[in-house]
Parts: C-alpha cells; sequence; structure tokens
C-alpha cells in the first residue's frame, strides 16, 4: 500500500522539522542539541520567533532518527545553504545535482536529496508496528480468538487516516509512539503473568522511549492498570505495585528533562493573537466550546468512513457551530454515550473497557476540550485513537454474528477484509497527494477551498511553479492563478504574513512596484523581524531604482524623483540612494534638499568622496 510513497519528497513541517532543522542536518554531532532542544528550536531561531505553542513540542527520540538517517544522506556542519545542492563544490550546475529535475538548482534539491531512505523507513517502522500489534493483541486480549487479532491488525494497517502518518516524514513521531506504548502494554502484561524483572526493565525502556517520541505516553499511567483490571479478573495492587512504581519513575524522569526544555518557553500570547495557531480566535465562547464538541463526530465520521481527507483542518475548514446546531448535539450524545460504555464496563470488569479506554483517553489529549494543542484537528492525531477504534469494529461485527446472529464467529472475515480491501485502495489512491507540497496543497486545497492554511499554500506553490524553466511560457498564468489563492487567504484572514509576502512577490515579479510594496508594507508592519524584511526593502529599491534609471533616460525627472523617495522610505541607509535623489534635487536647483540628501548619505559613508564632492561643489563642506 505504500510503495507509492519511496520516491515523495518532504511536505508540510518535513521543512522545519527536518530539511532546515539545523540540528538534525548537523548528523550525530548536532545529537546534543536534538536531545535538549525543543523541536522547532531552530525553526523559531530562523524566524526570529518566541515559541509559538503551548506548552513546548520535547520529542527527541524521533528527531534523533533523522539525524541518524542525515549521516548517510550527507550533512551540513553549517546548516542549509543557497548553494547546498552543488554536492562536489565544483561550483558548476551538474545535471545530477538537480535532484528534484525541476530545471533549477536551489536548496530543495539537498531537501529532497535522501528523502527515499526517510520515507522507506517510515514505511518499515509502520510494519514493524502493526507486528507488534498483533503481537500484543494475539497474546492478551484476542488470545483464544487470533483470528480477531489478525483482522484487527489488517484494518489498522489499511486505514486510510494513516497515510498521512506514513506518507509524510515529521509524523514518524505518531509511529514510534505508538509503537512503544504497545511494547510497554505488552511487556507490562508480561511481567503480570511472568513476575519476571527483565520484563519490568523493559516495560518502562519502552514507556520512556514512547514518551520521547512524543506525548500520548502520559496516558500508559491510566490505561496500564485500567487494562491489567479488566484483562485479569484475579489481580491484586501487590501483583502490579511495582510496575507502576516503575512507571511513575519513568514517567517522573522524562517529565524532568522534558521542563528543563520547554517550560516557560511559550509565548501564549503569541498563539492566543494569531488565528492559524489559534482557530478559535474569532469564536464567541459558546461557538468555541460547541465546535470543539462537534469536532469529536467528525473524528468519529472519519475513523469509520474516511471520506474527504485532508493535510488541514485550520480555519475556516469547519465553521464554527453553536449549541443549538444538530452536530454538537449528536458529538455529545456521542461523548455521553462513550463515556457511559467505558464507566459500564469497568463496572462489569469487560476487557472491552481497554479499546474504549484506549481510543477515549487518546482522543481527549487532541480534541481541545482540555488542552489547547494549536490546531482544530489532524488525521494524524488520531493515529492511536484508531486502534482501539479498530478492536471495536472487529469485535463489534464479530459480536453481531454470534450473538445477535447465532453464526460461526469466523464469519467476521467476510464483513472485515472487503473494507480491509476498500481501504487499502483509499489509501493507494490518497498517498499521491502525498509526494510533495504542490501536490498535497493543490489537492486539498480543492477539497476544501475555504482554508487559510491551503489557499496561502496554494498561492506559494504556485509562485514556486511559475519559476521553473518549462513553465517560463506560461509563468504569467501561474502567477495569476496564485494571486487568487491569496487574496483568497487575505479576504479569509487579513493579517496572514506570509501570503503579504507572496502576493508581493507575485506583483513584483509581474512589474507592478506599487502594489507589491502595499502588500509588503503589511508585512514590515505585522512582523518587523521577519528574517525577509531587510530582503523585501533591497527588492524595493531595486525595483524602484530601475524604474527611476529608466525615467531619467527618457528624460522626465519629474516622474524619476517621487520613485527614488519611494525606495529611500524602504532603504533610507543607503549612500548611492541618497547621491542620486540628491543630484536629482540638485538638477532642479533646490540645492537645500540636494545638501540634506547628500548630507544624510555621508552619515553612513563617511569616507564618500561622491558625496563629499557634490557637497563641496554647493558649498556644503
Amino acid at each position: 500500500m505504500y510503495a507509492n510513497t519511496f520516491h515523495h519528497e518532504f511536505a508540510l513541517d518535513d521543512d522545519i522539522i527536518i530539511c532546515k532543522n539545523e540540528h538534525v542536518l548537523k548528523g550525530m554531532a548536532g545529537m546534543g542539541d536534538v536531545l535538549t532542544k525543543d523541536v522547532f528550536d531552530s525553526y523559531y531561531k530562523s524566524m526570529n520567533l518566541t515559541a509559538q505553542l503551548a506548552g513546548g513540542r520535547y520529542r527527541p527520540f524521533s528527531v534523533a532518527t533523522y539525524a541518524i538517517e542525515q549521516e548517510f544522506i550527507g550533512t551540513l556542519p553549517d546548516g542549509l545553504k543557497p548553494d547546498s545542492w552543488d554536492l562536489n563544490k565544483n561550483k558548476i550546475k551538474d545535471p545530477s545535482e538537480d535532484v528534484n529535475k525541476d530545471g533549477l538548482w536551489t536548496d530543495r534539491d539537498f531537501k529532497v536529496k535522501g528523502t527515499t531512505l526517510r520515507h522507506v523507513n517510515n514505511v518499515l517502522l509502520y510494519i514493524l508496528g502493526v507486528g507488534i500489534i498483533y503481537l500484543f493483541l494475539s497474546r492478551f486480549f484476542f488470545k483464544e480468538n487470533k483470528l480477531l487479532a489478525l483482522l484487527t491488525s489488517l484494518l489498522f494497517l489499511a486505514h486510510p487516516l494513516h497515510s498521512e502518518v506514513v506518507a509524510n516524514m515529521k509524523s514518524r513521531d505518531e509511529i514510534l509512539s505508538l509503537m512503544f506504548i504497545v511494547l510497554t502494554l505488552y511487556f507490562s502484561f508480561t511481567y503480570v503473568e511472568e513476575k519476571n524483572r527483565k520484563n519490568l526493565i523493559l516495560a518502562c525502556v519502552s514507556y520512556f522511549i514512547a514518551l520521547l517520541s512524543k506525548e500520548y505516553g502520559a496516558t500508559l499511567l491510566f490505561i496500564v492498570p485500567l487494562g491489567l483490571y479488566v484483562y485479569y479478573k484475579k489481580l491484586q495492587l501487590s501483583d502490579i505495585m511495582m510496575l507502576m512504581v516503575g512507571l511513575v519513575v519513568t514517567f517522573g524522569i522524562y517529565y524532568y528533562l522534558r521542563s528543563g526544555v520547554v517550560l516557560g518557553i511559550s509565548d501564549s500570547s503569541v498563539q492566543d493573537s494569531e488565528l492559524l495557531n489559534n482557530p478559535y480566535l474569532l469564536a464567541t465562547d459558546s461557538e468555541a466550546k460547541a465546535t470543539k464538541l462537534f469536532i469529536n463526530l467528525k473524528y468519529f465520521i472519519l475513523l469509520i468512513f474516511p471520506y474527504a481527507m485532508s493535510s488541514d483542518y485550520s480555519y475556516n475548514v469547519i465553521p464554527y457551530r453553536d449549541f443549538a446546531s444538530i452536530e454538537a448535539i449528536l458529538s455529545l450524545i456521542l461523548l455521553i454515550v462513550s463515556f457511559g460504555g467505558l464507566i459500564y464496563t469497568i463496572r462489569k470488569r469487560s476487557w472491552l473497557a481497554f479499546p474504549i479506554a484506549f481510543a477515549l483517553a487518546h482522543l481527549v489529549l487532541v480534541n481541545n476540550m482540555f488542552f489547547n494543542i494549536g490546531a482544530t484537528m489532524g488525521e494524524r492525531l488520531v493515529y492511536h485513537t484508531s486502534l482501539g477504534t479498530c478492536m471495536l469494529m472487529v469485535f463489534g461485527v464479530y459480536y453481531l454474528f454470534t450473538k445477535v446472529l447465532k453464526m460461526n464467529g469466523s464469519l467476521v472475515a467476510i464483513v472485515i477484509l472487503p473494507i480491509v480491501a476498500l481501504y487499502s485502495f483509499k489509501t493507494i489512491a490518497r498517498n499521491p497527494a502525498w509526494k510533495n507540497d504542490f501536490t498535497l496543497t493543490l489537492t486539498d486545497v480543492k477539497t476544501y477551498p475555504n482554508s487559510i492554511m491551503l489557499n496561502g499554500n496554494g498561492c506559494n506553490r504556485l509562485i514556486e511553479m511559475s519559476e521553473y524553466p518549462k513553465n517560463a511560457a506560461v509563468a504569467n498564468k501561474f502567477l495569476d492563478s496564485a494571486a487568487n489563492y491569496g487574496r483568497k487567504a487575505l479576504k479569509l484572514h487579513p493579517g496572514y504574513v506570509t501570503t503579504y509576502m507572496n502576493m508581493g512577490m507575485i506583483k513584483f515579479k509581474q512589474g507592478d512596484v506599487d502594489s507589491a510594496a502595499n502588500y509588503w508594507d503589511n508585512v514590515i508592519r505585522l512582523f518587523p523581524t521577519h528574517p525577509n524584511v531587510p530582503q523585501i526593502r533591497q527588492t524595493l529599491l531595486g525595483g524602484y531604482s530601475n524604474m527611476a534609471n529608466e525615467a531619467a533616460k527618457a528624460n522626465k525627472l519629474n516622474e524619476a524623483l517621487p520613485l527614488l523617495l519611494k525606495a529611500y522610505n524602504y532603504t533610507p541607509n543607503n549612500p548611492k540612494l541618497c547621491f542620486d535623489i540628491g543630484n536629482l534635487y540638485a538638477m532642479s536647483q533646490n540645492i537645500s534638499k540636494a545638501k540634506e540628501f547628500w548630507s544624510n548619505g555621508l552619515k553612513y559613508a563617511p569616507g564618500d568622496q561622491q558625496l563629499q564632492n557634490a557637497l563641496r561643489s554647493v558649498g556644503g563642506m
């Protein structure tokens, strides 16, 4: 199912977590920073940002696997540079160095280099994780009916919602997290049966790695004792005392390490004020609660019937709901029934409490009802929840055949295997969208045309495609299409800095420097410390200067001066610009203004002979 991802490139957060992460690019030499830094540390520094996500993100184990892979791909000790494509350092654009075959030689070529290794490893780890799920289920909960363990594992394996987890390199943290969560469960159950210290140690080690992969592991402090309680009917507290002490101590060590890295670094005011990080920013308190409630129903539907899939569910993919909406009411009923079922099965000491608890515990972490995750929802976020869901789906069909229809339990395969086949076809069909940012954005924006993020990304992607040599003849068509996406993104979110930047680029490429300046003024206003602001200023200097030169050549000095003054608004510290403006004022006999600009130029270049001579010529020195 995932062989068609082997030659994928990178998409979404792959770029900032892996491809441009200075710690990862150092390979093993960067391991110290990988283990002691927030996952977004490199990105925040490159963008002159404070932390944007509440609580921080500490996932060193998954990031460490990227650093190890980088040793085989090739390291960049000084980070990604514009000439990183020049693999043999001969300063010649060799055909082999155009890795992604786009006709350009950019840092993107180095980013693409080695992604096949990473994608193959993702698939192998996914297969290993599913194998471990089968091992656990077949030995314990489905010990007496291994067919159910096999069908659950196959259903989980084929689930289309996992396409994001497997096809997106960054989502390896989900794969590793669940794998080691299930291993922790396996060794915990084995320890209770065998009372073997080795299994106790393996359970704690697995738990520690699960936590270092992603924060979901915290749920095991609840799920492990619950699972043991409902599975072993004669379980005594003394049977699990050492195990629980070990897990709690392990969590304490992890929390201590994590606290030293992420506590206190998140700027909640930044997060709360940015619509893309806080999707409920424009909602009333009632609307926010009702919409968060509705998200549970949407997750439930996607877990059973994965349709209209997307890489993005940010504002405004999911319009705000209120408590009068049928979706919010159905969601509330669903949660009441689910938690009621959990309480009922715990009281009955039924093993069904385990999959219900496993699904709900991991859902609660991501549904924003108790923890603000900085996003509305995401398919990768219910990767763990889907395991509990698959267990319940398979057993539900089995119960229907054996208890309701009084038929052979093996007939469950007649229902589940066709679902596995349908899921498989959907997964295979979904995977190509994840090839890179271009395919992903332009596929998903058709599914959810009101997404700010997808429209903004669509604008960016089409600008990049306009630069391909093969698209030279139709570059303007790509730019026009990009502008359509950009305008829609800004209509949905007037504070979208990245899109203002891209719209300015479109207008500049089309020769409309004034419109470009209007868009870029918003970038400077909204994000004055953005690393691209100096480049914006220099680009506008070049644009207005070129226009002024053309006007001067046509002897239209009255047009040239206003153009240079516009450039001066962006680069007042440019000595040559000050000299040119002074010359134009002198030519129009405005000597006082000429002196003003020549003197200003000398503030930044005291030894400039041209400026000194100009001032002397009018008695200014």
